[in-house]
């Protein structure tokens, strides 16, 4: 499992959402072509019913009485027949249209005749209608029709919810050619009706014209698109957030490995002084030589100490981990904590042929806490600081006030931490390894963790100024308290 997660599952989870992009793009292009299909059988379907329903108005006036008539000219299987009768393409052809109503009979006549000798040419297909109207009676009917049919077509539109931008084509009955409006749009994404008749006039045919029905179709998709958009984000964080808690765990299992370690060696140490002192005492008969035996009691007795510092820091660690850490709030001066804290660090900071200064203000500055715990933490940056910086280096602990906050900084001439590890530092268990994978300096990982949740339970913040070769700055900011 180990190779798996280390080398290969940032490539899987790669993998895994362009595939499931590939299946959502064509998913979402079938679907597109399906709703382009539902789309144009829609808007087909609204000419044709508009071109029947002036067809039966035009040709009902004074007959709107006669169910028979209605029932014949408002059918699909009449408009599909003059349908292919409009569209029968045979030269030479003449066709001839009547009908009437009789007392008691609707007469209905279609005759088309056409020459049998291809030699012999018509000028054009011609059509006529016996109802005794002059040719200009007949142009101002159809002018008349045109309009009624394109706001029926428009009408029907808007009722559908189908708010495009739209016009339409008029073709000469006879001879096809193109009278009014636009021609036909060459991109895929237009969309041209049928050639319809809207009265029997036989003078033009009308034809929707729409530019685009791309963004239609997508408006109809929105819900689709969203849920697909949807699905590959939530895809894509889940497996961005799977990476990185399992990078996460793996860092923590390392800073836990080396906590392990470290820890082992931390307590191996006075183990072993204990043991040795112990076995002196006892090899060497050091109960006749009282002076020895108490310097050899006094060195078991401070590495004993130590060793309890070490349990129990841990042991306060896993307290505050889980929450169980009860602080006890006073009105705590903050200059006079720095001084003690520094004051019991002289004999390190001499050891090391060390400077730690402490920039004393000239006016006392309070803070609401728990007065151990924030000892506990600038000992800690204080001792970080002199774990990493080199000897007869200069360390700087200060306090100033600014926007109602406290800030203690402690500033140090080590070698600097990297900015992408500025964060990493307050976790848990994290240590920074060197070039070798090694630590330079053995500790727990714990300290500037517990410094972190000890000052965000204060409401504070910590924050880190650092850069490789020119030392580092640790600041924690906490609330002032101010008398009212």
């Amino acid at each position: 499992m180990k190779w798996l997660t280390s080398r290969y599952v940032f490539l899987l989870a790669v993998i895994t959402l362009i595939i499931s992009l590939c299946l959502q793009c064509a998913w979402i292009r079938q679907l597109y072509t399906a709703q382009k299909k539902s789309v144009a059988t829609a808007l087909e379907s609204i000419v044709s019913d508009a071109s029947r329903r002036v067809t039966y108005q035009s040709i009902a006036r004074g007959h709107e009485k006669s169910i028979r008539f209605q029932q014949f000219f408002l059918s699909p299987e009449w408009l599909a027949l003059r349908q292919a009768f409009d569209d029968l393409k045979v030269d030479n052809l003449r066709s001839q249209f009547h009908y009437g109503i009789t007392n008691d009979s609707s007469v209905v006549e279609m005759k088309m005749s056409f020459l049998n000798d291809p030699k012999k040419k018509i000028s054009h297909r011609s059509s006529a209608v016996t109802d005794g109207k002059s040719q200009q009676e007949v142009s101002l009917q159809d002018r008349r029709d045109l309009k009624v049919m394109d706001s029926l077509v428009n009408h029907q539109l808007d009722l559908l919810g189908l708010h495009i931008n739209r016009s339409y084509a008029l073709y000469d009955y006879a001879d096809g050619k193109l009278v009014k409006g636009r021609a036909i749009p060459n991109a895929s994404s237009a969309f041209v009706s049928g050639k319809y008749t809207y009265n029997l006039k036989f003078q033009n045919r009308y034809q929707l014209v729409v530019p685009t029905i791309t963004w239609l179709i997508i408006y109809q998709m929105k819900y689709y698109l969203i849920s697909s958009f949807m699905m590959l984000a939530l895809t894509a964080a889940a497996f961005y957030l799977l990476i990185r808690l399992m990078k996460k765990q793996q860092l923590y299992a390392q800073a836990k490995m080396s906590f392990t370690s470290n820890m082992t060696h931390e307590l191996q140490t006075p183990i072993s002084t204990i043991a040795v002192a112990l076995e002196s005492i006892n090899k060497y008969h050091l109960i006749e030589e009282p002076e020895k035996l108490e310097n050899y009691i006094n060195i078991s007795r401070h590495e004993l100490q130590r060793l309890q510092a070490m349990i129990e820091k841990v042991l306060k660690q896993e307290q505050m981990d889980i929450g169980k850490t009860k602080l006890q709030f006073s009105l705590i001066e903050i200059q006079s904590v720095l001084k003690q804290v520094t004051r019991s660090m002289d004999i390190q900071v001499r050891e090391k042929n060390m400077q730690l200064l402490l920039a004393s203000a000239n006016e006392p500055y309070f803070i609401k806490g728990d007065a151990m715990h924030i000892a506990n933490v600038c000992y800690n940056l204080i001792d970080n600081a002199l774990k990493y910086s080199p000897a007869q280096s200069r360390i700087e602990v200060s306090c100033s006030i600014a926007d109602h906050e406290l800030t203690i900084s402690v500033k140090d001439n080590g070698p600097g931490i990297k900015e992408i590890y500025h964060q990493q530092v307050f976790e848990r268990f994290f240590r920074i390894f060197n070039q070798d994978n090694i630590h330079n300096v053995k500790g727990s990982g714990l300290g500037l963790h517990y410094v972190k949740q000890v000052v965000t339970l204060h409401g504070g913040r910590v924050a880190l100024q650092s850069k490789i070769g020119k030392g580092s700055n640790f600041m924690i900011i906490l609330p002032l308290y101010e008398e009212n």
